[in-house]
């Protein structure tokens, strides 16, 4: 009896070294070019009206769908992790773990080099030319508007960070401080001061929230002013949700969701005579979708030698490719199909 339970014993403890070293990996999506069915629509579902009113872009009140559309940020968002250490009697106090500005920047540039030729062509096949910068900004002008940019965010939006960043503080949510930062030659389009919170075990996001709903100011300064500085139809933000692990900050990173949003002007011009407000606005959602996954997918896994470290970067690159390459698909077929 006694030899059983030391075998069961020695089985549990196995399986949960197994399970801790193991859990889902990023590269096992190299092969799977067809994720549409995972990613969730993102972005306000109240759609305008006949006098404009709303959040989002209702196609049908277009004259013409968007054709010229600027990929205007592409960044590494990580919402951070909070390690709690004493007690209410010797003290308490966190620590912050996130993957920090130089990382997170080589990871933007990383997946955006793997991906743009793809997605250029999936916009193509859905109609729309996708821009980057070398391509819209074509003046003196729009460059120094482009790279001063700063998307503005509602009072509510503003006030639910606050309260988040106070919750977090607090310890009891599990994380803290977030990091972010764009790809080389890209802004950091900021969608949400409403930080979210992240599941420290799971190493995982929630499916949606990555953009504030109905942050009126922020689909206004990103749909209408930029898009229009730009002398462009539509604009895209594309965000990685990433996370790193408390104790291995540096060697366990994990991808928590990918998202994408479009934006751009409002088609329905405001009544003559009315003003602007909390119900109308310049700039509307037009689409948007956010793939996020279950548990954070590892992508920094060991790699015994040089081939099994290009391979497997190799296989990082082809999996985010088919995740964000999927979103684009659903988002250029449904626009496509809504005319």
């Amino acid at each position: 009896m006694l030899k059983v339970k030391k075998y069961v014993s020695l089985s549990l403890a196995l399986a949960v070294m197994l399970a801790a070293c193991g859990g889902p990996k990023m590269s096992k999506y190299a092969t799977k070019t067809n994720l549409a069915k995972k990613a969730r629509y993102d972005v306000n579902r109240a759609t305008i009206n006949k006098n404009g009113k709303g959040f989002t872009v209702d196609f049908d009140k277009m004259a013409t769908l968007p054709k010229r559309v600027a990929l205007v940020s592409f960044y590494t968002d990580d919402p951070g992790l909070t390690k709690k250490r004493g007690t209410a009697s010797t003290g308490i106090t966190f620590t912050t773990t996130n993957t920090g500005e130089d990382a997170a920047k080589s990871y933007a540039d990383f997946f955006y080099q793997g991906s743009i030729t793809e997605l250029k062509k999936s916009f193509a096949d859905n109609g729309m030319t996708l821009m980057v910068p070398s391509e819209y900004l074509t003046s003196e002008d729009k460059r120094s508007y482009y790279n001063s940019f700063v998307a503005a965010h509602s009072t509510l939006n503003k006030l639910g960070g606050k309260l988040a960043k106070f919750f977090k503080k607090m310890g009891n949510a599990g994380t803290t401080i977030e990091c972010k930062a764009p790809a080389d030659g890209f802004i950091l389009t900021d969608l949400n001061k409403n930080h979210e919170l992240a599941n420290e075990k799971k190493k995982s996001v929630k499916p949606t929230g990555g953009v504030g709903q109905y942050d009126d100011r922020m689909i206004e300064s990103i749909g209408y002013d930029l898009c229009k500085k730009l002398d462009v139809d539509a604009v895209v933000v594309i965000v990685n949700t990433q996370l790193c692990d408390k104790n291995l900050i540096r060697t366990r990173h994990y991808m928590a969701a990918v998202s994408m949003y479009m934006f751009g002007p409002n088609p329905q011009p405001l009544t003559e005579g009315k003003k602007d407000n909390m119900f109308y606005s310049k700039g509307l959602y037009y689409s948007g979708y956010r793939m996020a996954f279950k548990k954070g997918l590892r992508m920094d896994q060991k790699a015994k030698g040089d081939e099994a470290k290009k391979e497997l970067d190799a296989n990082n690159r082809k999996a985010y490719n088919n995740m964000v390459v999927s979103i684009a698909n659903k988002m250029g077929s449904n626009i496509k199909a809504s005319k």
